[in-house]
């Protein structure tokens, strides 16, 4: 039987514990022909030590900065594409495997010629009966991603969606021929929204993104107010560069408006249930985008100074007047208004 040769990829960045045990899992695969490379992306916890002590089989990839989700898998990708690999799977260090994962998804794409990009489904680590991750789709006019998380209907989109069908770079298996086809990460994007953007130039070069439902992993996931203010700067700043590239015509200017009250209002609540630093960064990634910055996020450019004050005035008051909300501005204005009167009470 034929088995193609696989190239697991995983970054590394201060999470040695989180890589041991994804690595763990991996040489527990039933699937034998494919080589490991860790990436590590300028941790500070010699990780890549550890990792060559207790794994002296992995190539180890270092990079004395971070070069980020793209740019460190890139540098990986290369590698493996120079060492004739038929497939790439881009595994994050903070997930876990089962047995059958990669042999499941090699079947199911080398049963199907023009499938580009596979996942398996994905759980979450804590509870293994909820699925994080089964599919989504791009909505191109309501401007949105559409995700499910029943088996079932991923079933169904995956026929009836199957141009718009995206995928995260959770666990992201990848034809060599797409690569060649396509090229590689969007450096761009640094982190987040690499992975929508990549499943869009899968699509574009005439492959098919698949969920394939027998493959599962699981995955760590920081939710909620344990988020970073990185997550929400690269989040505001790569969602703009994703839909102005892909959306045509009049719909960019639907986008905008639509962009810049959701900004607004990311803003507002981050502000107020996290902390002026989570606000901040949201505004500094639209800030961003506007400028036209790729990859890491510079801290020196900023939003200016008046335009933050302008927004802070009341952002529920400004994201209701790009949307054209008037019930929620008047709303806005009575509460401030309230507001004001007590103060002067």
């Amino acid at each position: 039987m034929n088995h193609p040769k696989v190239y697991v990829i995983i970054l590394n960045w201060n999470g040695l514990q989180d890589t041991l045990e994804c690595l763990e899992s991996v040489y527990k695969l039933d699937y034998t022909n494919f080589q490991v490379i860790v990436v590590d992306n300028g941790s500070r916890d010699n990780s890549a030590a550890v990792i060559r002590e207790n794994y002296p089989q992995v190539i180890i990839i270092e990079n004395r900065e971070n070069l980020g989700y793209t740019g460190g898998n890139n540098m990986a990708m290369h590698y493996a594409m120079d060492h004739e690999s038929d497939y790439i799977w881009l595994l994050n260090n903070d997930t876990v495997v089962e047995p059958d994962t990669l042999s499941n998804l090699i079947t199911a794409a080398k049963n199907s010629p023009n499938i580009g990009l596979i996942s398996p489904i994905i759980y979450d680590y804590y509870n293994p009966n909820k699925i994080q991750f089964c599919g989504s789709y791009v909505d191109w006019n309501k401007q949105v991603i559409v995700y499910t998380r029943s088996v079932e209907e991923s079933k169904i989109w995956q026929n009836t969606y199957s141009q718009l069908m995206c995928l995260w770079g959770t666990a992201l298996l990848i034809k060599r021929d797409l690569i060649k086809n396509i090229g590689y990460l969007n450096d761009r994007f640094y982190a987040y929204w690499e992975d929508t953007e990549f499943s869009m130039r899968s699509i574009e070069g005439g492959y098919r993104n698949v969920v394939e439902l027998s493959a599962r992993i699981r995955h760590k996931i920081n939710l909620g107010t344990g988020r970073s203010t990185v997550y929400f700067y690269y989040m505001a700043r790569n969602r703009y560069y994703f839909w102005m590239k892909y959306l045509r015509g009049v719909n960019k200017l639907y986008y905008l408006r639509k962009y810049f009250s959701g900004i607004i209002e990311d803003f507002a609540v981050r502000l107020e249930y996290i902390g002026t630093e989570h606000g901040d960064a949201v505004l500094d990634g639209a800030w961003g985008a506007i400028c036209g910055i790729n990859g890491k996020w510079d801290r020196n450019i900023k939003v200016p100074y008046s335009l933050k004050k302008l927004i802070s005035w009341h952002p529920y008051f400004w994201a209701g007047l790009l949307r054209g909300d008037f019930l929620r501005i008047a709303s806005e204005v009575l509460r401030r208004t309230k507001s004001e009167l007590l103060k002067i009470e």
